[in-house]
């Protein structure tokens, strides 16, 4: 029954999106205001850059300090909470740098620009490797794997407590369900844009589409494997 009320539902805001959509016509000339974007995202970007490293060299510090038995458990918390927001940052700055470059090269910016974007990514990148390798460090005597290792989630999970795999299902079992509602909603803002511009972004989402069908067949295949 519930499923039943959740289709009709959906049919209904379908419905009104898109008559919507066909009523309002979306114009917005996105190339006026492309370098003035641009530069705010490679200047976010440097500011990210720059934590980033700020945050490795006060990690690596901190590794290396020589604690009671009582602060030992406060370092940890400390260290596990940094390398967190850490990664945080550096994804976020990985994935305003792709953006930044996409905008510079597709709208013709300045060269500068464009390798001022490119450039940000590629050291965001650089650096997540960087900051997952850390991680041995903290913990010398758990044999955790590097990430050049192969078949290295396997080998985490394996080096992993039994609290420390809950917490990281959890984590990506959450984070799955989000991905998928996101790209459903990427899917109908691409439809919508589509029609309400007359620019077709068909391919965006075919590429969407097959990103979404690829990562539930993933993770459905395997747990069915499993039983």
């Amino acid at each position: 029954m519930r499923l039943v009320i959740w289709g009709i539902f959906g049919a209904v805001v379908g419905f009104v999106v898109m008559y919507t959509t066909l009523s309002i016509q979306i114009d917005y000339n996105f190339s006026a205001v492309a370098f003035q974007v641009n530069a705010a995202l490679s200047l976010i970007a440097f500011v990210l850059l720059l934590y980033i490293g700020l945050s490795i060299l006060q990690m690596w510090k901190k590794s290396k300090m020589n604690v009671s038995d009582d602060e030992e458990d406060e370092l940890d918390i400390w260290l596990y909470q940094k390398f967190s927001d850490t990664n945080l940052v550096v994804i976020a700055t990985i994935v305003i740098g792709i953006v930044s470059s996409a905008i510079a090269l597709i709208t013709n910016q300045p060269a500068w620009l464009e390798v001022v974007s490119v450039l940000s990514a590629t050291i965001a990148l650089a650096l997540s490797i960087g900051v997952s390798s850390m991680i041995t460090r903290f913990y010398p005597d758990r044999n955790l794997p590097s990430v050049s290792e192969k078949d290295y989630g396997k080998k985490l999970l394996a080096a992993s407590d039994e609290g420390e795999r809950h917490v990281m299902l959890e984590g990506l079992y959450r984070s799955f369900n989000m991905l998928n509602g996101a790209l459903i909603l990427a899917l109908l803002l691409l439809i919508v844009y589509s029609i309400g511009t007359g620019v077709s972004q068909l391919f965006a989402i075919f590429v969407v589409g097959i990103v979404l069908l690829g990562a539930n067949a993933q993770y459905f295949l395997f747990i069915r494997k499993k039983t």
